[in-house]
């Protein structure tokens, strides 16, 4: 798991080592979808009208309407994790868990 923040830009960075595990490689499109009040994203999906974005360097954008309905702003933290067996990458906002003090980010990397 790992706590990273949205740039100004919406923009954000995934660790290499969850690159490499969900198998994306700088340049291709990854989808982007919310389930569950979290924003997944995977290399493969039946539904091909879903958001597509495209991982370059290491990060991608999420979509405005994405942030919008997750409450994403600049500067938010947000949770990271690979399911590698189902082959996505989750992303939570944790700003209304830290706002009610039942999470200490200190303890995961950034």
């Amino acid at each position: 798991m790992y706590i990273k923040k949205l740039s100004k830009n919406g923009q954000i960075s995934v660790p290499l080592s969850l690159k490499k595990k969900l198998g994306v490689n700088d340049g291709e499109y990854v989808y982007i979808f919310m389930e569950a009040g979290r924003l997944l994203i995977s290399k493969h999906h039946e539904d091909d009208h879903l958001n597509k974005v495209i991982f370059r360097n290491g990060k991608f954008s999420i979509p405005a309407e994405l942030r919008k309905m997750l409450k994403i702003c600049p500067n938010s933290l947000l949770r990271l994790e690979i399911h590698s067996e189902k082959g996505y990458i989750t992303i939570v906002n944790l700003d209304n868990i830290l706002a009610r003090g039942q999470l200490n980010v200190n303890s995961y990397p950034l």
